[in-house]
C-alpha cells in the first residue's frame, strides 16, 4: 500500500452478524462472535434477543430493523407465551404479509392489531400443527431466512417450500452457508425447492465477521469521481459469503480499476470510464443506489434491470433516486422493473454552485449513495443524515478523509 493510499474501515457485515446472533440465541454454550456490527440494526437485535432469554417481558420494539422484526416474528411464533412485535410507523409500512401468512398455514397464531400484513402483531407463542412451511419470497427473502433459522428449533425440524423466485437469493444461500458453520443440518430436495431442516443445536466456538459489501459499495461510488485517488479496503473478502461481492464487476465494468487480495481491496481511478452501462440487479438489491448515483454524477447512460424490489425498502427507493437524480438534473425513468438514466454532463462543482439538499426519506442507503457526491459537490447535503447508523454509524467519518 502507498503511503499517500487512503484506509477506509468499513463496518462488519451486518446481515452475518443477525444471522450468527439468531444461532447464538438457540445454541445451549453460547457462541463468541468477534468484530460483530455496530449498526443500529444488530445492536436492537442483540437487545430483544437478551430480553427474550432473560424472560423479563414479551414486548418486542424493534424500532426500524425489518430484518429483525421478521427474523424475531418466526422465533416468536414457536416460542411458549404471549408476545407483541411492533417497530417504528416506517417499519410498520414495510411488507411482512407473505411471512405472517405462511406462519399462520403451520399453525401458528399471529393477529395483526392495526392493519392486516403489517406490524404491530401479537403472537402465541405455540408448537406449529405442521412442519412443512410454504413461503412466498418475491418480495423479500428474509421471510426464508427467518424460516430456515427457526426450523432448527422445532422438535421434528422443519420443511420450507420456496414458492415461486426468491427475491436477493444469494442472502438464502448466506443463511445456509451459516448454519452449516454452525452445523445446522439441511438438505435442498425436490421442485419445487423444499429445504429440509433437522433439529440441531448450533455448535461453534467462536465466528469472525466480515467486513460488509454494500458498505463498500458508497467508497467504490466515490472513488470513481475522483481521478487518482487510492483507497484501501481492508476486511473485504475474496471469498465472501456476501452475494453482494459482486460489487468488484459492476465497477471494473464501469471502469474502476480493482485489486482483490485475500483480506482486503484497493480502487482507484485511473483512465476513462464506460459511456454506457447495464446490469442486472435481482439478487443485489442493495448495491442499486450507489451504482445508480455513480452512472449519472459520470453521466454514463445505464440501464438497471431487476429493481422493482427497491418499492419496499425503507423508503421506495425507485422514487426516493428517481427524486434525488432530477433534482440535480439528471433525467431518469422507471418501468417495468428497469431504471433508465440518460447520458449528460457530470456532475461538478461548476455546473452545480447553489447548496442543495437531498431528501434521504430517513432511508440509510439512500442518505450514503447521496452522500458520496459531496466529495465533488461540497454544498450537497442530505436531510437526516444521522440516519446511517442503521448500518454504517461511522459513514461520515470515514467519507470525510477523501475530502
Amino acid at each position: 500500500m502507498d503511503l499517500d493510499t487512503i484506509q477506509i474501515t468499513l463496518p462488519s457485515s451486518k446481515s452475518l452478524s443477525n444471522r450468527w446472533l439468531m444461532l447464538d440465541y438457540m445454541s445451549r454454550t453460547g457462541i463468541k462472535i468477534k468484530n460483530i456490527s455496530s449498526s443500529n440494526d444488530t445492536q436492537q437485535l442483540s437487545r430483544l434477543l437478551h430480553q427474550l432469554k432473560a424472560g423479563r417481558r414479551h414486548n418486542f420494539d424493534c424500532h426500524d430493523a425489518a430484518t429483525v422484526a421478521r427474523f424475531l416474528m418466526a422465533l416468536l411464533s414457536i416460542t411458549p407465551g404471549t408476545h407483541t412485535l411492533t417497530g417504528s410507523e416506517q417499519l410498520c409500512r414495510r411488507p411482512m404479509a407473505q411471512l405472517i401468512d405462511a406462519l399462520r398455514q403451520a399453525g401458528c397464531s399471529i393477529t395483526c392489531t392495526k392493519e392486516e400484513g403489517f406490524l404491530p402483531v401479537k403472537i402465541e407463542g405455540v408448537i406449529p400443527s405442521a412442519k412443512r412451511v410454504k413461503i412466498d419470497c418475491s418480495v423479500s427473502s428474509q421471510y426464508a431466512s427467518a424460516l430456515l433459522l427457526s426450523a432448527a428449533t422445532m422438535p421434528q425440524g422443519g420443511m420450507v417450500e420456496l414458492v415461486g423466485a426468491p427475491a436477493s437469493e444469494p442472502y438464502i444461500d448466506m443463511t445456509l452457508r451459516v448454519m452449516e458453520q454452525a452445523k445446522v443440518q439441511w438438505v435442498l430436495k425436490g421442485n419445487p425447492p423444499t429445504y429440509y431442516v433437522e433439529h440441531s443445536i448450533p455448535q461453534c466456538d467462536m465466528v469472525s465477521i466480515e467486513k460488509d459489501w454494500p458498505s463498500a459499495s458508497y467508497f467504490f461510488e466515490a472513488v470513481s469521481l475522483l481521478p487518482d485517488v487510492p483507497v484501501r479496503l481492508p476486511g473485504l473478502q475474496r471469498e465472501s459469503l456476501q452475494g453482494d461481492k459482486v460489487l468488484r464487476d459492476i465497477y471494473e465494468t464501469l471502469g474502476l480499476d480493482i485489486l482483490q487480495a485475500e483480506q482486503s481491496v484497493e480502487i482507484r481511478r485511473d483512465g476513462d470510464f464506460a459511456t454506457s452501462f447495464e446490469w442486472d440487479f435481482t439478487n443485489t438489491p442493495d448495491l442499486v443506489p450507489a451504482v445508480a448515483v455513480t452512472c449519472a454524477a459520470l453521466g454514463i447512460e445505464a440501464r438497471l434491470m431487476g429493481v422493482d424490489n427497491l418499492r419496499h425498502k425503507e423508503s421506495n427507493r425507485i422514487q426516493s433516486i428517481v427524486e434525488g437524480l432530477s433534482l440535480l438534473g439528471r433525467e431518469v425513468a422507471y418501468a417495468d422493473g428497469v431504471m433508465t438514466i440518460a447520458a449528460g454532463e457530470p456532475f461538478s462543482e461548476q455546473n452545480h454552485p447553489d447548496e442543495i439538499e437531498i431528501d434521504s426519506h430517513d432511508d440509510h442507503r439512500i442518505a450514503m449513495a447521496f452522500g458520496a457526491l459531496s466529495v465533488i459537490l461540497p454544498k450537497l447535503k442530505v436531510s437526516n443524515p444521522d440516519c446511517v447508523a442503521k448500518s454504517f454509524p461511522d459513514f461520515w467519518k470515514m467519507l470525510d478523509r477523501l475530502k
